[in-house]
């Protein structure tokens, strides 16, 4: 990925992509897509919007998450603020959990996110915005179009000013 454009700060992976608006990832090995479950927690300290956002890629066939792959993401933030799961086919890309909107509105986001796979093909994905740990379900779905992973990863949607403003943290595979 863009491993220049990605820095630890205070144990938190954190964009320090050069203030130009623009699209960076990192990606890692992960076969995980059976009984799997991902966790972690994403933090921006903005609001999100149509521009600024971020994909964690729990499922990809390859390396390179701008590119056209075939896959599963969790996208937080985007117009109408929400934590949502997608399929991606190519460079077709289909929600198939409409989370809540508003979770991750305001002026910054702070969410802690759970998603689970069984082997049958049932995703959920959990949310949990509070202080104290109270995951609430965004939703479930059967869906086994895409049945083997490749690797896991990143991807941040920024604008200019906003190009060194998301971390991330916690990541269970």
């Amino acid at each position: 990925g863009n491993t220049a454009d990605f820095v630890v700060t205070a144990g938190e992976l954190q964009l320090n992509a050069p203030a130009v608006s623009g699209t960076k990832y990192l990606s890692t090995s992960s076969q995980a897509i059976n009984n799997a479950s991902w966790e972690f927690k994403v933090r921006m300290t903005f609001g999100t919007s149509s521009s600024n956002f971020a994909k964690v890629y729990l499922v990809s066939n390859t390396s390179n998450l701008s590119n056209s792959l075939n896959g599963y993401y969790i996208k937080i933030g985007g117009t109408d603020d929400e934590v949502s799961l997608f399929k991606q086919t190519g460079t077709s890309s289909n929600k198939i959990i409409d989370g809540r909107n508003s979770v991750v509105g305001g002026s910054s986001v702070d969410v802690n996110i759970r998603v689970t796979r069984t082997a049958a093909g049932l995703w959920e994905v959990f949310s949990d915005t509070s202080a104290i740990p109270t995951y609430i379900s965004e939703g479930t779905v059967t869906d086994n179009f895409h049945v083997q992973s490749l690797f896991f990863g990143v991807e941040c949607n920024y604008t200019s000013t906003r190009s060194t403003r998301f971390y991330f943290d916690n990541f269970v595979v």
